[in-house]
């Protein structure tokens, strides 16, 4: 990945930079050059290419924008609630699931007491049980 770094003749996104370094000295504000996508990017330890956190696409955002969205998306920060609300998230689709796999069920059912009553066939098992008496000796 191609990185062009903001430098002293850009000072928009220099000022950007600044802040986002001042903010976490991890990060890093520049463009990718391959997409011209202006972004907030990480340092990976080691010799792996920095990645990408937040895209702003083709356009600068001011300092104070880049640091909100920063705050609005930080795990530090703001990680049991994000936590929390993938979890009700995930648990109502759970739900949901169980109901369409629920309802398919029954209306499978249906069907297929209508096949087997339409053929002759019962689908309820009778069982008819003879009752025996037994006398007093």
């Amino acid at each position: 990945m191609s990185l062009w770094l903001p430098n002293g003749l850009d000072y928009r996104a220099y000022k950007v930079d600044e802040a986002v370094r001042k903010h976490d000295d991890r990060l890093m504000f520049a463009r990718n050059a391959e997409t011209g996508d202006w972004c907030i990017f990480i340092r990976m330890p080691g010799d792996r290419p920095p990645f990408p956190v937040i895209g702003f696409q083709n356009t600068i955002p001011e300092p104070h924008e880049a640091i909100n969205k920063l705050n609005a998306g930080d795990t530090r920060k703001h990680g049991d609630r994000m936590l929390m609300e993938a979890r009700k998230a995930d648990e109502a689709r759970r739900r949901e699931l169980e109901y369409v796999s629920d309802q398919a069920a029954e209306e499978s059912a249906d069907h297929i007491e209508h096949l087997m009553r339409k053929h002759g066939k019962s689908p309820v098992i009778k069982s008819f049980s003879k009752e025996v008496k037994r006398g007093s000796d």
